[in-house]
């Protein structure tokens, strides 16, 4: 969903460009969420694991691509920007329609992951920040970094709190749009999709800087999600272990099948491909409601 500024030219090289590996992640997402938003259509609920299971490869895919956006952009404070626009203007759409549409196609509220790729590249940019002020002794510019770290978990530290800020008297429809306005200009990690997992594997992913090296870093990811589900199955009580989402998220035997990824991110080529700067951030919040309106008029 991010674009990638690297000027390799595609022709004639072998793989996959970033671009090619964006439309594969769309398929997928798109056929994960036609399982996942429109189960009451009979064709995809009958396909629905199938379905889903193809959808574990998009999430990971796209975080491939935002580590090389990020590698390659010029500004990454811009990039940082234009995402939290993004994630701003989709958190936004997705609460007007489920306030002004819920009574008729009912109340959804999807995650937004366009926040899970903001909150990898604030990381990157942070870490890189702390380690270049570690580097020059500048202390003032090592403790801003830091404020801004701390600032940066408020949200989530406070989730409680403000959702349950509202008292029981307003409807549904009102406590879901306050609840959306929130999540759409201060998002938690229990608000984006994927939560501190994926958030942890972007800045992995960044910083393992070779093609070969991320493709190690996310088996090693898929190998710890893979042993912490063999952990859960044996020791239950695991499961009562949060650390913000992560356990009951990724330790889970469905989830691991998100190393399906891994063959796509190998045959990346190093190329940019086509130029596509804002019709994937568009595509992801448009196409999750028209599944979900087709889902109610169809039955």
């Amino acid at each position: 969903m991010s674009q990638v500024t690297k000027t390799i030219p595609s022709s004639g090289v072998k793989g996959l460009t970033s671009f090619q590996i964006k439309v594969i992640a769309l398929v997928c997402m798109t056929l994960d969420h036609l399982a996942g938003f429109g189960f009451e259509i009979s064709l995809f609920a009958r396909y629905s694991s199938f379905l889903r299971t193809v959808g574990r490869i998009a999430a990971p895919l796209f975080l491939f691509v935002l580590a090389q956006s990020i590698q390659h952009t010029k500004s990454k404070t811009k990039f940082l920007l234009r995402l939290y626009v993004a994630g701003v203007c989709v958190g936004l759409f997705d609460t007007a329609i489920c306030f002004f549409t819920g009574e008729l196609f009912g109340y959804r509220t999807p995650g937004n992951i366009i926040f899970t790729f903001f909150y990898a590249v604030l990381y990157v940019v942070l870490i890189e920040r702390l380690i270049l002020a570690y580097k020059c002794k500048n202390i003032r510019l090592f403790c801003a970094d830091i404020f801004v770290f701390m600032l940066s978990l408020l949200p989530t530290i406070f989730f409680e709190t403000t959702l349950n800020a509202l008292p029981d008297g307003p409807t549904m429809a009102h406590r879901l749009l306050f609840n959306g306005l929130r999540t759409s200009f201060i998002p938690s990690f229990y608000d984006v999709e994927y939560g501190i997992g994926f958030i942890i594997l972007g800045v992995l992913l960044y910083f393992a800087n070779t093609t070969k090296k991320q493709c190690y870093t996310f088996l090693g990811f898929c190998l710890i999600c893979f042993l912490g589900a063999i952990a859960r199955m044996w020791l239950p009580s695991i499961s009562y272990v949060s650390f913000f989402g992560f356990i009951s998220t990724f330790c889970d035997f469905f989830q691991c099948r998100m190393v399906l990824a891994l063959p796509f991110m190998m045959l990346y080529n190093g190329a940019r491909g086509r130029e596509s700067k804002w019709f994937f951030y568009w595509y992801y919040p448009v196409h999750r409601q028209l599944i979900g309106i087709v889902s109610v008029l169809v039955t």
